[in-house]
């Protein structure tokens, strides 16, 4: 089993010196949602020492009158151009310096928009998208509405989906929902990611009294308490059985002290129920915290 977050696999030596560099993938679309998403990129962006690619997809359409295809869209030249202006633009207009972080714009014309995300990931070498949710309607949609639930329950890469309206907030408390099986190999992945906002890492487990989950409680409790990172903690909640995945973690997640949700999906996994239908999607990416939605590959 693979557990990718790749440049989270750092040292604690990087992460003192503050040498930490990831390149996040940000897509846009200009909208309110897509503006508040960049925002907290940049934020998280200057916390990580990371830089941003902005990437649009300009719609492949077919135009239906006469008028020449050049004259629903700039080039790409300009495009990424009047991207790169709109991102100095609103970043000075909160107050901030746009120059703090590195910043490189990508478009292209693209006809799915998951296609283009994929496609500029890879392109760009990234390892983190960081994209908006609630988009409006038509073409927006594709960006900020249910696809992005797709995007995140599909795709290979992190994910972080960031509420229409949340607000950044300095990291300080992360929950992660696990069933226990390779918390090891889990926590070799989030411990580092905690570490640079030096965050407490709260495990949230759903006990079910199921014939495995005394031992994986308390082998649990023993290996977090041998780990030299001391800001995590393992809760343990009673699992409702009347209620789905979803419905359990919004039910004992503190809104007022969490800024970060992150949960492993994979083939075959329990966090897969969390995505198996539309109610479960959105249920998640409107309790109102930003998702962290990690990928687990069989090797």
């Amino acid at each position: 089993m693979v557990f990718t977050l790749k440049s989270f696999n750092f040292g604690l030596e990087e992460i003192k010196k503050h040498t930490v560099m990831l390149s996040i993938l940000v897509p846009t679309d200009y909208s309110p949602e897509a503006k508040n998403a960049l925002h907290y990129a940049y934020q998280f962006a200057l916390y990580t020492n990371s830089n941003l690619v902005l990437y649009h997809a300009m719609p492949a359409i077919v135009p239906v009158t006469e008028m020449p295809f050049e004259s629903y869209y700039l080039d790409e030249d300009e495009e990424q151009q009047m991207l790169l202006d709109t991102y100095t633009n609103f970043i000075s207009g909160l107050g901030l310096n746009p120059v703090k972080v590195q910043v490189k714009a990508l478009v292209d014309m693209q006809t799915q928009i998951t296609t283009g995300i994929k496609e500029a990931f890879e392109k760009s070498n990234c390892d983190l998208v960081i994209m908006g949710t609630h988009g409006a309607s038509g073409f927006r949609k594709v960006f900020l509405g249910s696809t992005t639930a797709k995007l995140i329950s599909n795709a290979i890469f992190p994910v972080i989906a960031i509420p229409g309206t949340y607000k950044f907030a300095p990291v300080y408390h992360l929950i992660y929902a696990s069933d226990l099986q390779e918390l090891n190999d889990e926590l070799a992945v989030l411990i580092p990611f905690a570490e640079v906002f030096h965050a407490v890492l709260e495990v949230i487990y759903f006990d079910y009294a199921g014939p495995e989950s005394e031992k994986l409680m308390m082998d649990a409790e023993t290996y977090i308490l041998s780990l030299s990172y001391k800001n995590i903690t393992l809760s343990i909640k009673k699992g409702n059985l009347q209620l789905n995945l979803a419905e359990n973690l919004r039910k004992h997640i503190n809104y007022n002290n969490t800024q970060l949700l992150i949960m492993y999906r994979g083939s075959h996994t329990w966090v897969d129920n969390l995505f198996m239908g539309s109610n479960s999607q959105k249920m998640v990416l409107e309790s109102g915290l930003p998702v962290l939605i990690l990928q687990k590959i069989i090797d």
